[in-house]
C-alpha cells in the first residue's frame, strides 16, 4: 500500500507514522498474554488502594510488578499472591520513598523500566494553625520529594532506552485546594507543576510524562470512615458518588499504553465531574 503524504512527511523527519501507531495498537491488542506482556512497571505506594489496583491492572495485561511500599505495609504479600494467582510475576522492594536511598536501592537492581507510577502518599488532615514544621515537612517529602527522587532514577534509565512512561498520580485538592489540607494540596500542586516540566524536559527522549488527578475514591482507608462520611464526600460530585481503584488503573494502562502515544505533560482527572476544565 502506497504511503500517505502526511506519512511520508513524518517518515522523512522520522516521526511515528500512521502505519507505525496503528501496528503498535494491533500488536498490544492482539498480543498473546496482554497489551503489557513482557513490560516492566514499577508502583510505589503499591501495598494498598489505588496502588493496589494499578499493580493488578497491569499485572492482568502481562506486566512483570516491581512493587514498592513501606516495610509496615502488610498488604504487600496478599499483592504479590493475587499478581502470582494471576499468573504474573511480582517482586517486592519495600521502603519509604522519601528516602533517597529507597530510589537509589531500587534503580541498582532494574536494567530496563517501561513504566514508572508514582503513588505513594498519605493524607492528614491539620489546620494551618496548628500544622507544625515537622507535618509540612513530611507531607512534601513523601509526595514531592518521593516522586523527584523516582523520576530521576527513571529517567536516568529511559534516556538509555530511549524510551519510557512515568505518571504521577496527584489529585484534584492539587487543582482546588482545600481547608485543612494545605500541606497536601501544596504537594500535589507540586507535582502537577513537576509533572508538566518533566514533559517537557523528556519529550524528545521518547520519555512521555503525565499525571492522574483522582477525587474522592473508595479506598479501604475511606471505607473504614463509615457510610456518613462516604455519602456526605458522594454528594461533592455530579455523578453522587466516589470513584473506584480500578477506574484509576484503567486511565493509568491507557496513559501507559500505545493508544496514548500523543499525550505528555497532561492532567486526567479521574474525579466523577468535581472539576471540570475548559
Amino acid at each position: 500500500m502506497a504511503m500517505s503524504d502526511e506519512n511520508q512527511f513524518a517518515a522523512t523527519l522520522g516521526w511515528l507514522t500512521s502505519e507505525q501507531h496503528l501496528a503498535a495498537l494491533q500488536a498490544e491488542q492482539t498480543g498473546d498474554g496482554g497489551r503489557f506482556r513482557g513490560k516492566t512497571v514499577l508502583v510505589t505506594g503499591a501495598g494498598s488502594g489505588i496502588g493496589f489496583a494499578i499493580c493488578e491492572a497491569f499485572a492482568r495485561e502481562g506486566a512483570v510488578i516491581i512493587a514498592n511500599d513501606l516495610p509496615t505495609q502488610d498488604r504487600l504479600a496478599a499483592l504479590k499472591s493475587a499478581i502470582e494467582a494471576l499468573g504474573g510475576t511480582c517482586t517486592i522492594r519495600q521502603g519509604d520513598v522519601s528516602d533517597p536511598q529507597t530510589a537509589a536501592g531500587i534503580f541498582a537492581n532494574i536494567e530496563t523500566l517501561d513504566v514508572l507510577v508514582n503513588n505513594a502518599g498519605y493524607l492528614a488532615e491539620v489546620p494551618l494553625t496548628e500544622m507544625t514544621d515537622a507535618q509540612w515537612d513530611h507531607m512534601i517529602k513523601v509526595h514531592l520529594y518521593g516522586s523527584f527522587y523516582f523520576a530521576r532514577s527513571a529517567a536516568r534509565l529511559m534516556r538509555r532506552q530511549g524510551f519510557g512512561r512515568i505518571i504521577n498520580i496527584a489529585s484534584d485538592l492539587g487543582q482546588l485546594g482545600c481547608e485543612n489540607l494545605a500541606h497536601y494540596s501544596a504537594a500535589k500542586g507540586g507535582i502537577i507543576a513537576f509533572t508538566k516540566s518533566l514533559a517537557r524536559e523528556l519529550g524528545q527522549e521518547g520519555i512521555l510524562v503525565n499525571a492522574v488527578a483522582p477525587g474522592g475514591i473508595l479506598t479501604p482507608l475511606v471505607s473504614r470512615l463509615g457510610n456518613d462520611y462516604i455519602e456526605r464526600e458522594a454528594k461533592l460530585y455530579p455523578l453522587n458518588r466516589l470513584g473506584l481503584p480500578s477506574e484509576i488503573a484503567a486511565v493509568v494502562l491507557f496513559l501507559a499504553s500505545n493508544a496514548a502515544t500523543f499525550m505528555t505533560g497532561q492532567v486526567i482527572g479521574v474525579n466523577g465531574g468535581g472539576v471540570m476544565n475548559s
